[in-house]
This record gives structure tokens, C-alpha cells and sequence, in this order.
């Protein structure tokens, strides 16, 4: 089977600002982008897990979802979902084939190829309501052309620089380009960067944690909650981390504030089911107790430090020996830095992408033990650690998916 990429050959990580591209590409079709509903997901971390609990949360509720997210882990399908189920291999193969002429004619970067196809989809399959996560920025995101029902901002940091600016508040005021006037936003973060800019774009209504919704941590998963007249104690999750207590009371906020525009009865029991059921690979998963590794997507400085922190408060007094990867984009040297602080032990791997990081580029910044195979790496980790030690596999997505592609049960034989 061919995958979408494969037209792309070495463009699969073009990317190239503006939206005429992808607008002039949707007017071919008729414009399906505006034949269902949608929630708008941008931020530098956790959108993808935010994305994950809306999903489940309108599924839960009875609604027929599409969710669009980016990267893939192991197959290209897993971009494309409807009720929370991959796009089939059939169906995927025609849409290429049938998209192949416009995708060639407007020249679309491959991420706007993929939201083409997300819309096109979506329309033809008739969901109520699709989930989509920005790919990068907002402003001039190829998702930014839909209107969404409620834009959803997860938070700022320091990422893809050389694209969003050097500044908090130049990002924010990329991430901010999602939201309109007249719709409704929900942050996941109070930070003045992006309340500056949606002041400045004259937002009438947002909401934004621990100002209007507010988060009372009981366990590393489970907290209070409280938003308008909406109290919910002791929600459970079954994701692991601090930060998911973020992503899901978001992704809750935003589900609430659907439900009270649409009139829509609130059912706690449905609600605590669809957040506790939620799943999303390659975010602080256990992959083997034996050895024990866990694998975590953070792939910047603040998704590392907030990776090791977790690490720490869940499994106090655990070892921890990292393997990582980086690309070439991201600020590296501090993220090695968060590694060397962090980890008993470590080792980097290159990967087969011309984004990723070279063994060469590794010994530049002082790192030695690099190895190309991940499996050998692992194996050789395996061989030397005790009950006390922790397997980290981190500092890329694109690692995560080699990872999950090969199958973790090769690393406990």
C-alpha cells in the first residue's frame, strides 16, 4: 500500500506559512471543511493528549467524532480517525488517489495534504464533531481554516523558534491566531502572553485555568474540579503525569462549555467514564516491567523537565537511564543539559530522518555514546539494569514511533 508521504519523497517536512494553498485546495472539493463541527486545539505541549480527552469525551456523549492529529507513532493512518478507529487502508488509498491531482496542482506541503484529506473525510463520512490539532503555530496552520465551535489553547513555551519567533510573547501571538472574536477560547495556562493577545484580538469570551476553571490535585491522577456551577471531586484518570491533570480538566472545561452553548444536560457518570478511558501512546507509558521502561513524546525543554519531574514524584528513588533522540530544529543543547542533569546514565540515538540529529551532531555538542539502532541500545540497557532503575526512551515523537513499530515485546527477551 502507498502512504500519502510517499508523494512528498524529502518535502515531508516543508513547511511554508499562508493559507491559499490549502483554501484553494478545499474550494475544489466544496469547501467540506465547513460541513461539520469542529474544536481547534493548538499549544507548544499537550495537544495531542487534550485532543484525546475531547475525543472521547463527545464519543462518550454519543457524538460521531473525527479526530486529526499529528505525528503518526506507526502507521500514517492513525492521523485520520472517526470514533476514535484509524482510517482503513482501502479507503485511505482511494482518498490518495483521489486527492493526488489537487495535492500536485496547488503544490500542498504534506501536513496540508494531510488536513485536506482529514476535512474531506470527515465530510464524506458525516461526523457531528471533529477534534483537530494544529500541527505547528496556529496563524498559519493549514487547520486554521476552519471556524471552530471553541478555540483551545493548551499553553506557551519555547519551540520551532526559528518558525514562531525567539519571544513567549511572538509564540503566543502565533497560537492566538486560532481563536475568533466571536467564539468562545479556553486556555490551559493563566500566562500574560496569551491573555495579552487575546485582548488585542478583542476576544469576547474566554476562560483560562485558575482564573474561571480551577484544578485541586488529590493523587498524580486525580483532582477537584470546578468550573461556573459545575463541581466535580475526585475525577480519575488513567493517564499518567501532572500534566494530564492539565490536558483533561481542559479538554473537560471545553466540553462543558459546548454542552452549556448547545443546551445539552450534563451526565457526571458519562463524563468520569470518558475521562477515565481515555488512552494516548507515547505519553509517560509503560511499555515493560521487566525491565521497567517507560516511553514519553516530550520532545522540548519544558515537555523534558516536566518528563523527569514526573519520573521522579511517581517512582521516587529509581535510577534513571535515558535514551533519547532530538531533531535538529529544537534547542538541543539545553535539552542535552535536562538529560545529563536528570539521567543516571545515557545514551542518544540517530534515527533516518533528515530532521533528526546526526551522530556527528550529537559529538558536537559533547555527546559520545550514540549508537544508530535503537534496539541494540535498549537490549544493551536491559542487560545492565536492577529493580531500582528506570528505562527512559524520550526527546522525540518520531523515536517513540520506531519504538512502538517495532514491538516492545522484543526488549524483555
Amino acid at each position: 500500500m502507498r502512504n500519502l508521504y510517499d508523494l512528498f519523497q524529502k518535502k515531508v517536512f516543508n513547511i511554508e506559512p499562508g493559507l491559499e494553498r490549502i483554501k484553494s485546495a478545499l474550494k475544489e472539493f466544496s469547501n467540506p471543511e465547513k460541513n461539520f463541527k469542529s474544536i481547534l486545539v493548538a499549544g507548544t505541549n499537550g495537544k495531542g493528549s487534550t485532543s484525546a480527552y475531547l475525543e472521547s469525551l463527545f464519543r462518550h456523549y454519543g457524538y460521531k467524532t473525527g479526530l486529526f492529529t499529528s505525528p503518526h507513532l506507526i502507521r500514517e493512518n492513525e492521523r485520520w480517525q472517526i470514533d476514535r478507529k484509524e482510517i482503513d487502508d482501502k479507503k485511505l488509498q482511494n482518498y490518495i488517489n483521489e486527492l493526488k491531482p489537487i495535492i500536485e496542482k496547488y503544490n500542498l506541503t504534506y501536513f496540508e495534504a494531510c488536513t485536506l484529506l482529514a476535512f474531506k473525510y470527515f465530510s464524506d463520512e458525516k461526523v457531528d464533531i471533529a477534534v483537530v490539532e494544529v500541527g505547528l503555530g496556529g496563524r498559519w496552520d493549514s487547520t486554521n481554516v476552519l471556524e471552530p465551535e471553541i478555540s483551545v489553547i493548551t499553553n506557551v513555551s519555547f519551540d520551532h523558534m526559528h518558525i514562531l519567533g525567539n519571544t513567549l510573547l511572538d509564540i503566543a501571538y502565533e497560537k492566538t491566531g486560532i481563536t475568533r472574536q466571536d467564539k468562545p477560547a479556553v486556555i490551559g495556562r493563566n500566562q500574560p502572553e496569551i491573555i495579552h493577545w487575546l485582548k488585542e484580538r478583542k476576544i469576547k469570551e474566554y476562560y483560562v485555568k485558575d482564573i474561571d476553571y480551577f484544578v485541586k490535585e488529590i493523587d498524580f491522577n486525580k483532582y477537584d474540579y470546578k468550573f461556573k456551577k459545575h463541581i466535580f471531586e475526585n475525577l480519575e484518570i488513567s493517564m499518567l503525569g501532572k500534566r494530564q491533570l492539565e490536558n483533561s480538566s481542559l479538554a473537560l472545561t471545553t466540553f462543558l462549555l459546548f454542552l452549556d452553548k448547545n443546551n445539552q444536560p450534563v451526565v457526571e457518570n458519562i463524563i468520569r467514564k470518558a475521562l477515565y478511558n481515555t488512552k494516548w501512546k507515547g505519553r509517560m507509558e509503560i511499555i515493560s516491567k521487566n525491565p521497567f521502561i517507560i516511553i514519553d513524546g516530550a520532545h522540548n525543554e519544558e515537555g523534558l523537565i516536566k518528563t523527569f519531574q514526573e519520573i521522579k514524584e511517581i517512582f521516587p528513588n529509581k535510577k534513571i537511564f535515558t535514551i533519547f533522540s532530538f531533531m535538529k530544529d529544537k534547542d538541543t543543547e539545553k535539552m542535552i543539559n535536562i538529560i545529563k542533569q536528570n539521567s543516571d546514565f545515557y545514551i542518544a540515538i540517530t534515527m533516518p530522518f533528515s530532521r533528526a540529529m546526526t551522530a556527528e551532531d550529537f559529538k558536537n555538542v559533547g555527546i559520545k555514546n550514540v549508537k544508530e539502532n535503537h534496539l541494540e541500545a535498549v537490549k544493551e540497557l536491559k542487560n545492565s539494569v536492577d529493580k531500582d532503575t528506570i528505562i527512559l526512551i524520550t526527546g522525540s515523537l518520531y523515536l517513540i514511533g520506531e519504538i512502538l513499530k517495532d514491538g516492545w515485546n522484543t526488549f524483555s527477551k
